[in-house]
């Protein structure tokens, strides 16, 4: 039984959109643009007081890697080689702190995004 070949697309560009509510990441034919597959994972939040949302830092961590592997997933399942992703850019929430030790490398509290509502 001979391998399966896989589709040569590309270069391919990817993008990681880690925003307040949701993570997404989408990957296009860079010559094309056509989007070729995604994933997108809810995130959930906290509203510990008017004004703040709050986030594990952990959690967002986790639907990113989730997103990028699920994706991959999805074009291995249409043929197309993932080794042909060139580039990946990042969009964040620029508003969102998070603070990490810089010994355990861990959390010091959840990310917090202070909602200014136009002000």
């Amino acid at each position: 039984m001979a391998a399966s070949k896989k589709a040569v697309l590309g270069p391919l560009v990817g993008a990681v959109d880690q925003g307040t509510s949701s993570t997404r990441f989408l990957v296009f034919n860079s010559k094309t643009a056509e989007l070729l597959s995604h994933h997108q994972v809810e995130i959930k939040q906290e509203f510990p007081r008017e004004g703040w949302v709050e986030q594990d830092p952990k959690e967002i961590l986790h639907s990113v890697y989730e997103c990028i592997e699920k994706t991959c997933e999805k074009l291995g399942q249409l043929n197309i080689d993932i080794s042909n992703i060139k580039a990946i850019g990042v969009s964040n929430q620029r508003e969102t702190t998070v603070v990490w030790d810089k010994i355990t490398g861990e959390p010091l509290y959840n990310a917090v995004d202070c909602l200014t509502n136009g002000q």
